[in-house]
């Protein structure tokens, strides 16, 4: 499991290295070293802000201890890391940056592309022509195209 290491020294939170997140995972580990000052707080809340879609978004995850679980950060290019506890003792944010993920691309909704056959022997079955033969049946297409039935057999031609 990837872990982050944030330093926190007079409130100040840094991350230890050139840590990367990359979006759309839940195993990240965020491991607070926090100075004296903090000793008197074993249940902290980590705090995660970034901007997603325009949005700025903060989420919280409590802990006791020295670690906590990142939640699933998604679309974003940078994560804001702190962390708070008591009444009020809060840290500066370290910035992590974020790699976007494969789930983060957003595909284009595409509309289903219908069979043209089952489209086409559909008006079939729909449209007997008057003029034709009681079992047979006559339709074109835009393109000029024609298609015709005459017991159960049909033909697609040009024009």
């Amino acid at each position: 499991m990837p872990t982050i290491a944030v330093t926190v020294q007079n409130r100040i939170a840094r991350t230890v290295g050139t840590p990367q997140i990359i979006c759309g995972n839940s195993d990240y580990i965020i491991a607070f070293e926090c100075d004296d000052e903090w000793n008197a707080y074993p249940e902290k809340t980590a705090v995660f802000s970034f901007c997603c879609n325009g949005q700025r978004e903060t989420l919280t995850v409590p802990f006791t201890g020295y670690a906590c679980y990142a939640p699933v950060i998604t679309g974003t290019d940078r994560v804001e890391i702190g962390c708070c506890a008591g009444n009020i003792r809060t840290t500066s944010p370290a910035s992590v940056p974020c790699c976007a993920c494969i789930t983060d691309i957003q595909s284009e909704q595409q509309d289903a592309q219908t069979d043209v056959y089952d489209e086409l022997m559909e008006l079939i079955a729909l449209s007997p022509m008057p003029e034709l033969a009681d079992d047979e049946y006559f339709v074109t297409t835009l393109e000029g195209d024609y298609v015709t039935a005459s017991n159960g057999d049909y033909v697609i031609a040009k024009e």
